[in-house]
Formats: C-alpha cells, structure tokens, sequence
C-alpha cells in the first residue's frame, strides 16, 4: 500500500487534518506484534504509527468500530476474547445495541507481507465454534475506499451508483468489467488518485469522482460517482450506462444528495 500517496490526497484536501492525528510509536507496536508472536503487514503498521492514537474522526470501519490502538491492545488482553494468532484484531465493535457483536480481524495466514484479507469474527465465541466471515477486502482497500469517501465522495453534493453483474457474470467476471469500466473512465479524462487494486478504484477528472468497488462473492461491480454539479453527474451515469456492457442503476432513489 503507497501510504506517502494516501497522505498526500488527505493532504490536498484537508490539510488541517495531519495536524490533529496521533500515532503509535514504532516500538509500541514492535512490542505489541512481538508479544502475540505474529508478523503485522506494513499498509496495519503504517496505519497505527500514523493515527492509531487519534484519528481525528476518521473511523475507516464504522462509528462504532474501535480502531484504536489502546483498544486492540485490552482486546488481545483479555484471554477469553482474543482470537488465536492466525486472526489479528483492527477493529472492536462497540454498539450495544447489537445482537451480535463482530470485530474486523487481519488474516495473517493469508498476509502477503504488506498488506492481509480482512474477516469478521463474533466476539467472545470460541474459534472452533465460528467461521470466520469474509469481507473480501484487505485492510489497504478498506483504508484506500474509506479515506476516498471521507475526504472527497462524501462531501459532493450529488451522489449516483451505477452497478454491473451481481448474479449475471461468471467468475472473475466482476474484476474483468472493473477493467472495462477504468478503460471507459480513463478515456473520458478520469485518472486514479489513490493505488489501484485489483477490486479497488478511486478516480477523479476536476470536480467529478468515482469510487468503484468490486465484490467477489457476488461478482458485482459498484460505481459510485459524485459531484457538485448534477448535470455533470447525470452525464456520467449516462455515458456508463450507454457504454459500460451490463451497466445499470440499482433499485431505490435515482439520486443519493
């Protein structure tokens, strides 16, 4: 994951932002890895060196999603709760309101050394007695897909999704219309401004932005695209439609303001 890149959009669009996030020290988390006898991928030890103390509002999992690093830390404390060592805890949910409560968890067995699938795990269930719950994602597209909303999609005054496959297309079909479609975006004056994956992309041309996201288990392709200027955003979702093979809007509002 290219932190200097992540910052560097946060940067251009708040930079009071950086002022007010604190980080873990380096060796707090050397201390912490080395304690539980696990690797952490470098995209997780970036993120807490840079804000694991104080994210300033940024909540990449959810309100009620605990990133912190002082919460990870009662978490893999408490002996009854901890996963073992192969699930390492980003996230703790927090709602009470909740019939049950699921933690993100780092799948280290699957870590490729920068960067780890994500899974859900129910808190205070023993392992043998749950299977972990995949989000297909990593922690780097979940940080890539939640800084691109907080600091650029959900600040546009008009907000379309535009959508393809999703029990249409066989496998690997969603990541192949991805390509279609960052093709389509790219001739059209688009260009990516966060790092690219292979289900992850984060566009902008001037005022306009697209997040596009694939999902693996449904092979479903998702387009969410915003502006300050509607006529603009509705040309956009035009052009998808007319262009992108198997492009269409999902049921519910034309628009999301």
């Amino acid at each position: 994951m290219d932190w200097p890149l992540v910052i560097e959009f946060i940067r251009q669009r708040d930079p009071a932002f950086l002022s007010r996030v604190e980080g873990v020290p380096a060796a707090a988390v050397a201390a912490l890895a080395a304690g539980r006898g696990v690797t952490l991928p470098v995209s997780y030890v970036e993120f807490l060196r840079r804000m694991g103390v104080n994210s300033n509002g940024y909540a990449p999992f959810g309100s009620m999603q605990d990133h912190c690093f002082a919460a990870i830390s009662e978490r893999l404390d408490d002996e009854d709760a901890a996963p073992a060592g192969r699930f390492f805890p980003v996230a703790i949910e927090t709602d009470p309101s909740m019939v049950v409560l699921y933690d993100h968890c780092l799948d280290l067995q699957r870590s490729d050394g920068d960067d780890a699938p994500l899974v859900m795990l129910e808190q205070g269930v023993s392992l043998e007695l749950q299977t972990p719950v995949e989000t297909h994602e990593t922690f780097g597209e979940r940080i890539t897909a939640s800084v691109f909303n907080h600091f650029a999609l959900r600040r546009l005054a008009r907000r379309e999704v535009v959508s393809v496959g999703g029990g249409t297309l066989q496998a690997g079909g969603g990541r192949a219309a991805l390509q279609r479609a960052l093709v389509l975006l790219q001739r059209a004056g688009f260009a990516p401004v966060l790092p690219l994956s292979g289900r992850v992309a984060c566009l902008q041309a001037g005022p306009l932005s697209v997040y596009a996201r694939v999902n693996d288990n449904y092979e479903l392709l998702t387009l969410r695209l915003g502006g300050d200027d509607p006529r603009a955003v509705t040309a956009l979702v035009e052009q998808l439609l007319t262009d992108l093979p198997g492009a269409r809007r999902p049921a519910g509002p034309r628009h999301r303001d």
